[in-house]
């Protein structure tokens, strides 16, 4: 679930440690929160805390694989 977070959150995650992945729209951090069924590539695969950024405002997500995040459409899943 995507909820939107302050920019000191974002930045703050984005400090934590080096990203595992760092594209135009967000981050994951570098650091595996867990492990689970990835519902892309239909294999376990680390989990990371995931943050974004889409028009000037910060979001936070549940914890998602990396095909998972590569693959997130930020404006089809912006809270109401």
């Amino acid at each position: 679930m995507l909820k939107q977070c302050s920019e000191e959150r974002y930045y703050e995650a984005l400090n934590i440690l080096p990203p595992r992945r760092w594209i135009d729209k967000g981050f994951l951090v570098g650091e595996p929160h867990s492990h689970g069924m990835c519902p892309i590539s239909k294999v376990v695969r680390a989990t990371y805390a995931a943050f974004f950024r889409y028009q000037g405002k910060f979001y936070e997500h549940e914890p998602m694989t990396v095909p998972q995040f590569n693959a997130y459409d930020v404006p089809k899943n912006l809270p109401a």
